[in-house]
């Protein structure tokens, strides 16, 4: 009985369309990397560092668990996970990918054949490991597992990686195998799962379902829509001009009902119809993987090359206009953010502040990082972070690119600056001992150059709590200024 009541009254909690201080999907409620309702937070590291808040208990990533980011609403955390556990020994690849500068003058036909045969060794090895999906749910408050929905699954090319979208009490996750699934956010229990229609072998999809106004929007090769409560499908589009890619579907709010924006292949943009797929418009915006950015009636679009660049198109329900084009900047997939109208834009070891009404370049930044790619940026309380090996905070200002925090972590998860952990690892002394600079190198390379964030995958920031997945383990720091 009171088991009963505690369930509906979580469930009624959750019941509600997202609070402000939720980020309830990937990129937070309305997909733009925005906390909108944020508590002030700190402008700099304490300088013993923070330790985290708490970390949860193990959890697979990257190659053997994927890059999914964490959803947070009220006082649970999700994150969806693709795993992949070794049954036996695979045996030596002899066809590893090769980086270009190792194709030692292939030719274009028999690079295609090389990763043909690639492609048919990786599948015929993925009979040697046993794949399983997890959605883990999360106390916010004290990181202890709340429940863990486990599924069997299958091989894929790249683990599935999308994040949660929890919408009233209700978990949506794109699983391997064109799996959709629905979940009850309070008990982990399954409510229904629909196979996507088309051809699989080994794909994987990285885009993460979006609830539009009583929709599921799914990007599997085309796209779908899917009643939220059955997982009936309602509508798709399979014409070979729509092709879907790893970015993520967005809302925009018209003024005269919620429509869908969404990247397709070949660098098109295109406004949906939720209840029907009916396309309203279509531009060529060079969209690559990176989420669109709705604000207002504003879209912007990234491509991955400095001449596919950053465009802003002002929206409307017949055809957008091209705004502004502004080049220099690039990345595989990072999105960017707008706070207070002005974006910010990470482009590999590059960071720009650009006018949003006007395209302007306020001001250019670079990060001190190897090879930063496909982690995007958030915001909150007038600040911007990024979390690849490290993480870097900076004033969501136009005057000029402002660090506030440039921090690395230890084993343990303490985020502290560079100066501290040398500090702690005694590394002046150290490098001052014969072949003391590689001594202190692989010191700090043991303690705190391997950890930190995954690479790839962004944090969830809610309440003024950031929630970080690392390579083994998702992690809470609170950054609010008081507490």
């Amino acid at each position: 009985m009171c088991r009963s009541i505690l369930h509906l009254a979580f469930t009624l909690v959750l019941a509600g369309s997202a609070c402000a201080g939720d980020w309830n999907q990937w990129r937070g409620n309305d997909r733009s990397g925005l906390a909108v309702d944020s508590p002030p937070l700190i402008d700099s590291l304490p300088d013993e560092g923070l330790v985290p808040a708490w970390t949860s208990e193990p959890v697979k990533s990257a190659r053997s668990g994927g890059w999914g980011s964490p959803s947070v609403v009220g006082e649970r955390v999700y994150l969806f996970t693709h795993e992949k556990e070794q049954l036996f020994d695979p045996g030596k690849k002899k066809y590893p990918w090769l980086a270009p500068s190792k194709r030692g003058g292939m030719t274009d036909e028999e690079y295609a054949e090389y990763e043909k045969k690639r492609r048919d060794e990786d599948e015929a090895r993925g009979k040697a490991f046993a794949f399983r999906e997890r959605v883990y749910c999360f106390d916010a408050e004290t990181g202890q597992t709340v429940w863990v929905s486990r599924s069997e699954s299958v091989y894929t090319r790249f683990p599935q990686s999308g994040s949660p979208t929890v919408v009233d009490g209700r978990i949506y996750i794109l699983g391997a195998g064109r799996q959709a699934r629905c979940l009850d956010a309070a008990t982990g229990e399954d409510l229904w799962t629909t196979r996507i229609p088309g051809e699989f072998r080994d794909e994987f999809y990285q885009s993460s379902i979006l609830v539009a106004d009583g929709v599921a929007i799914v990007a599997a090769t085309n796209l779908f829509g899917l009643d939220v409560q059955t997982g009936e499908i309602l509508w798709r589009i399979d014409e070979k001009n729509s092709r879907t890619t790893h970015s993520s579907p967005v809302s925009w709010d018209s003024g005269n009902g919620e429509f869908v924006v969404i990247n397709f292949a070949g660098g098109q943009t295109a406004c949906i119809d939720p209840h029907d797929g009916r396309e309203l418009w279509r531009v060529k915006s060079e969209g690559g993987l990176s989420t669109p950015v709705v604000v207002g009636n504003r879209l912007i679009t990234y491509g991955n090359s400095r001449q596919k660049g950053v465009r802003c198109f002002a929206l409307n329900t017949q055809e957008p206009e091209l705004l502004w084009h502004f080049r220099g900047l690039q990345d595989k997939g990072s999105s960017p953010v707008v706070v207070d109208g002005h974006l910010f834009v990470q482009g590999e070891k590059r960071l720009a502040c650009i006018d949003v009404e006007t395209g302007d370049r306020e001001w250019t930044g670079f990060l001190d990082l190897a090879s930063p790619q496909f982690t995007s940026l958030i915001a909150a309380d007038g600040k911007v972070f990024y979390a690849y090996d490290g993480l870097v905070c900076f004033r969501a200002t136009p005057e000029g690119f402002e660090p506030l925090i440039e921090a690395k972590f230890d084993a343990a998860g303490r985020m502290a600056t560079e100066e501290y952990f040398r500090g702690e690892l005694n590394l002046d002394a150290i490098e001052k001992e014969e072949n003391g600079l590689e001594k202190a190198l692989r010191l700090y390379q043991k303690h705190v150059g391997k950890h930190g964030p995954l690479k790839c995958a962004t944090p969830a920031i809610a309440d003024g709590r950031m929630y970080v997945r690392m390579n083994d383990a998702l992690v809470c720091y609170d950054l609010r200024a008081s507490r």
